[in-house]
């Protein structure tokens, strides 16, 4: 049930193009004539700042900027948000990938700005989504929070997502962008009626489309990525990261969502720093769909399939060969259950059975 909660679903306005970032000034300006900037890194701020601050000048708008490489903590947030509100922004905007993209949702939110979002890798669903991952001081995620508002607006630039970012970082954006079918049926299946409103229903349907096309048409995008071909194949995936992927997040009220394959990115971001820092978030929580399917009881074959899909797209598709030490094993298997449902025993050994697969 709705239970009186107020639904959002991303963002009022979401622009995909090829110099999308020219258009930042235009679209911002119908939100207030002063800006913050939080730039990710040195390198994000030297391939945007140019374009979009000059995009900014022509539509009237003065701003103040900072490159941020804080955590995602609630001690950054409050840090940002006293700076926004000290420079009087009525916009916030994050350039970069999604640590710096979660920091100017939350700190924009606690400020009361509204929030823009540019990513530069079409890794992450974070620039959409209302959701934002809350690390602790240890550097665990710790939880997720929510927005009191709608993203004001999304600028995905292609000439930034694709153009000018590694083919790993769109792979990983896919493989990530994946794991909504086969967590949100597991997520279904657990809640029963409590969660079959038609808010979710909706999200398994996009879920379901998405994860389809991602199978059938990867290969041929990867092939227009590596050819510098500008197809509606990419465009699409990039929509499908991106958007889309947001969008099932934000239907399906996110914090409900009980998520096997990334428990097991929490688990190995707690457990194993060594292999977080080797691996993207969505090469990581690829690594563990083969237990989610497994653990959603679906057959061998398809099975297999996956792990030659991801074997082909570049994903490591055995945790020992990717760094996870064997006799930590049990540990990692006991994580995995705490954090998604500590009480059902029979998960547990759903869990430790679906190990096999991608070991």
């Amino acid at each position: 049930m709705f239970e009186g909660k107020h639904i959002q679903v991303g963002a009022g306005r979401y622009i995909q193009c090829h110099g999308a970032l020219k258009r930042a000034g235009e679209e911002m300006v119908f939100f207030g004539k002063k800006a913050y900037l939080l730039y990710g890194d040195d390198v994000v701020k030297g391939k945007t700042s140019q374009v979009l601050e000059e995009s900014l000048r022509e539509s009237g708008i003065t701003f103040q900027s900072e490159i941020f490489e804080g955590p995602s903590t609630e001690k950054s947030f409050g840090e940002v948000a006293a700076r926004v509100r000290e420079s009087g922004a009525e916009i916030v905007a994050g350039i970069g990938g999604g640590r710096i993209i979660d920091i100017a949702k939350a700190a924009g939110d606690m400020a009361d700005a509204s929030i823009f979002t540019i990513p530069t890798s079409a890794a992450t669903c974070a620039a959409y989504a209302v959701l934002y991952v809350v690390y602790g001081e240890d550097g665990n995620v710790d939880h997720s929070g929510f927005l009191n508002h709608e993203i004001s607006g999304v600028i995905v630039d292609m000439d930034l997502v694709v153009n000018d970012c590694p083919r790993r970082y769109f792979v990983s954006g896919i493989v990530d962008a994946m794991a909504k079918k086969p967590e949100f049926s597991f997520t279904m299946a657990h809640l029963k009626d409590e969660g079959m409103i038609a808010t979710s229903e909706i999200a398994t349907k996009i879920a379901d489309f998405t994860y389809s096309k991602y199978m059938r048409d990867t290969r041929q995008a990867l092939k227009d990525f590596d050819d510098g071909k500008d197809s509606m194949l990419i465009d699409d995936m990039v929509n499908m990261n991106i958007m889309l992927t947001g969008m099932v997040s934000d239907l399906s009220t996110g914090g409900k969502q009980l998520a096997v394959a990334h428990n097991f990115y929490d688990a190995v971001c707690c457990m194993y720093k060594d292999v977080r820092r080797k691996y993207l978030h969505g090469e990581i929580v690829a690594m563990a769909l083969p237990l989610q399917l497994a653990v959603n009881g679906r057959p061998e074959a398809e099975i297999e399939e996956l792990k030659a899909f991801l074997r082909e797209v570049g994903i490591p598709v055995s945790i020992r060969e990717a760094g996870v030490p064997q006799d930590g094993l049990e540990e990692l298997i006991t994580y995995v259950h705490r954090v998604t449902i500590p009480d059902d025993m029979e998960l547990l050994e759903q869990i430790r059975d679906g190990f096999k697969y991608i070991m």
